[in-house]
């Protein structure tokens, strides 16, 4: 199991000394990251949200391959293979894209169930595309960074149903997630991406909102800014 303090220790202490990373830096990182958590998986969920900080989705769909293929489910923070470890019709390449398409229960050779599926779904969404390099000083160690915020700040879904109570706009948060996951991905079709937004909405449901005993009369912009 990894942990933030091993993040820090193996692949991002040799880079505390500046600010800006470089291309190769960057890059570096990157694959020591997808190097380790290809054999390793997240220790807790703040290790998850803070992985999140050098992540784009395409190296996150990068990782999820390269747990599949050590036979772990794609999801980081899952200790457990994905329930579809062998491809029955390995080899085949026009039966395996056939069955990524029209097969609903396609998820299950890459994740251990359809709960760890939705989670890294709902993971990837909020994952910005913007290269590492120019994510200024979030590699360094909080001694030095300051106070300043990490670049992400990640919702995970199964915080969300964990029948804890919420606020309305961690509630907001979600549902901006769910909108994001109905967008047409290439080789999903439309009934699987239904499915999606039906599960997901069927879970929201669960969830119970926070109701302050005494709300500021303007709302809670006011009360947390003034």
């Amino acid at each position: 199991m990894t942990t933030i303090e091993d993040i820090k220790r193996q692949v991002l202490e040799p880079y505390q000394n500046h600010r800006q990373l470089s291309i190769k830096e960057a890059d570096t990182i990157s694959l020591e990251l997808l190097d380790l958590f290809s054999q390793s998986d997240c220790n807790d969920k703040e290790t998850l949200k803070y992985l999140a900080n050098f992540l784009t989705g395409e190296m996150y769909n990068d990782l999820m391959e390269e747990r599949n293929l050590n036979k772990k489910c794609g999801y980081p923070s899952c200790t457990r293979s994905q329930s579809r470890v062998k491809d029955p019709y390995g080899g085949n390449a026009v039966a395996t894209r056939f069955l990524q398409e029209n097969n609903p229960y396609a998820y299950l050779s890459q994740f251990c169930s359809k709960f760890h599926y939705r989670c890294s779904q709902f993971y990837e969404v909020q994952l910005t595309d913007e290269a590492l390099f120019v994510r200024s000083g979030v590699h360094l160690n909080d001694d030095i960074q300051g106070k300043a915020p990490k670049l992400q700040d990640v919702t995970l879904l199964e915080e969300m149903m964990q029948g804890e109570e919420i606020k309305q706009h961690d509630v907001a948060a979600i549902i901006k997630g769910i909108g994001q996951l109905h967008i047409n991905r290439e080789g999903e079709k439309a009934e699987v991406q239904e499915e999606v937004q039906k599960d997901l909405s069927d879970w929201l449901s669960q969830i119970k909102i926070a109701e302050k005993a005494n709300p500021h009369p303007l709302g809670d912009f006011f009360e947390e800014k003034g």
